[in-house]
């Protein structure tokens, strides 16, 4: 007998798998596109629920005219690789192993806002990815938010990108261990 299954289960499902495989150096491709599907549920079920989301704040800043899921998630990578009915023939040029990155971080970050819990996977991915783009913090941000930062990943800007993934596999290891966060209610398991 299989175990019912729920939208946001698939979502958090595809999220892990796509940052185990990011920090594990797994196929760019096949985590983007977990990524970009985790994160497709993920932003429905916050637009349903009215959840004030890091994707609402960041179609208020896009320039007129375009849209974060078609001109910015979907297109060019996600349709190029579901699709190729309108151009069998093409060639993808500017896909990058970092491609994913911005679109993991949406989707975490909605994640949390939407359930107020995340798996440690979620937590230790949303600090590597502030660690990396420091500049992305909110200044309000409360300061256990940036000692956190610190602590984990203290020099990770300087790091080439083999050694940041190194850095994060690391402290994703270390955090399934931490018997104090897996018992924090605001963590939960993937499965």
């Amino acid at each position: 007998m299989s175990n019912p299954l729920t939208k946001i289960d698939a979502a958090r499902r595809q999220l892990a798998t796509a940052i185990n495989l990011l920090f594990n150096g797994g196929d760019p491709v096949s985590i983007y596109s977990l990524a970009t599907n985790a994160w497709e549920i993920i932003d429905t079920l916050c637009e349903r629920k009215n959840i004030d989301s890091a994707s609402a704040q960041t179609r208020e800043h896009l320039p007129e005219g375009k849209l974060l899921k078609r001109d910015y998630i979907n297109s060019p990578y996600r349709n190029f690789f579901k699709h190729a009915d309108r151009d069998p023939e093409a060639v993808l040029i500017d896909f990058s192993e970092t491609s994913a990155d911005s679109v993991l971080f949406l989707a975490v970050e909605d994640y949390i806002r939407l359930l107020k819990k995340s798996p440690v996977e979620f937590q230790v991915f949303q600090l590597w990815y502030l660690a990396i783009h420091i500049e992305k913090i909110d200044p309000d941000t409360s300061e256990e938010v940036s000692e956190s930062i610190n602590l984990a990943f203290p020099s990770i800007r300087e790091l080439p990108r083999c050694g940041r993934l190194a850095a994060g596999r690391e402290i994703l290891n270390e955090a399934r261990h931490d018997q104090e966060l897996l018992k924090d209610s605001r963590t939960e398991p993937v499965i």
